[in-house]
């Protein structure tokens, strides 16, 4: 099966890159979709965390905006990934930027979120808070330049 290089990869396909797989969870969180970060990651210090783990700790985050700022081998040929990035986001009346250094794997052909080391810095600036009400036409939430339409709002 070909894999169509979009940011809410579908289960049965793969990302092709650990890049694209971190676009994919990135906007997975932003729309809610639990099921799709639980099943594209492999986890090295929580293997069990189920897709209610993960919606419990971040019912309360609006993701905003996601910066990739670097991104090490994760290409089609290679085995592993580095992806550093930040994502900005509000919790209540408070903002932050989370910033992380992402190892990604590749393991049976597919990729998978390993482990992350980051820091969260509290009351940064808000950017474009507008971001949540993406429209069709709007320039998708993963940051991959493309319309949401698409891009994540491909089924």
């Amino acid at each position: 099966m070909k894999c169509v290089v979009v940011c809410t990869i579908t289960i049965r396909s793969t990302a092709p890159t650990a890049e694209t797989l971190m676009r994919s969870r990135y906007t997975a969180f932003a729309l809610g979709n639990f099921d799709y970060i639980a099943a594209t990651q492999k986890l090295i210090d929580d293997p069990n965390q189920s897709a209610s783990d993960i919606q419990d700790s971040n019912e309360q985050t609006k993701w905003i905006k996601l910066e990739i700022h670097s991104t090490e081998e994760g290409l089609e040929k290679d085995k592993k990934g580095l992806v550093s990035f930040s994502a900005h986001f509000k919790e209540g009346k408070h903002i932050g930027r989370l910033s992380e250094r992402s190892l990604f794997k590749k393991i049976k052909g597919k990729w998978f979120y390993i482990s992350g080391e980051h820091d969260i810095q509290k009351n940064t600036p808000l950017i474009n808070s507008e971001a949540m009400k993406v429209g069709r036409n709007d320039p998708c939430l993963c940051g991959s330049g493309k319309k949401f339409k698409k891009c994540c709002a491909v089924h």
